[in-house]
């Protein structure tokens, strides 16, 4: 092999190596929150024999959060009845709550689990738990806001970064690519 030949296929295989670095770098959610943080929501309807009996929103801090892939803004909407004594900041915190419960089940990924009771050979309960997942990038802006006297309602729109957790048979992919981005973050801080 003559030594220009060499050199161009080091030089190509370099470039080469360089984009698919900046590809693993530039579609990572840790990249696009530069510090700021992520947070994981999961909402839970359960149901009992097809009555809804309990409902729960989890939101915990995830900066090490693979399962979601882009994060891109969503305008949703939430309100809350008006309860006598309640300042505009618990109003508001409920609304975003409800907002934040309508974008998962707009467009979080969703899971269904049942499990039935038996009895004297008959199903005598059934309870099925229904569980949207995703992501957001903190802070949640608040896009507008009103208070409704005639219905005694509060509501708002907010401005929420998110994204669903990705299929089970992507999380793989998804933990490699950031094990890969955090190696080379790594390996750039050295310098």
């Amino acid at each position: 092999m003559s030594m220009p030949l060499i050199k161009n296929s080091a030089l190509t295989f370099s470039a080469a190596v360089l984009l698919v670095i900046v590809q693993i770098l530039g579609s990572s959610p840790a990249g696009a929150n530069q510090g700021i943080g992520c947070y994981y929501i999961r909402y839970d309807i359960k149901s009992s024999n097809n009555r809804i009996v309990d409902s729960a929103l989890v939101m915990v801090p995830a900066d090490q959060e693979y399962r979601t892939s882009v994060f891109y803004p969503h305008r949703a909407g939430g309100g809350t009845t008006a309860v006598p004594g309640n300042s505009a900041e618990q109003s508001l915190a409920r609304a975003q709550e409800n907002a934040l419960k309508k974008l998962l089940e707009q467009r979080g990924l969703k899971s269904v689990s049942s499990r039935s009771s038996v009895f004297s050979g008959k199903t005598a309960a059934m309870e099925t738990v229904i569980s949207y997942e995703g992501a957001f990038l903190p802070p949640i802006e608040v896009v507008e806001q009103n208070y409704s006297p005639r219905t005694e309602s509060f509501n708002a729109v907010f401005l929420v970064r998110f994204s669903p957790i990705a299929f089970p048979d992507q999380w793989k992919w998804l933990e490699f690519k950031t094990r890969v981005k955090s190696i080379f973050q790594d390996i750039i801080s050295l310098f």
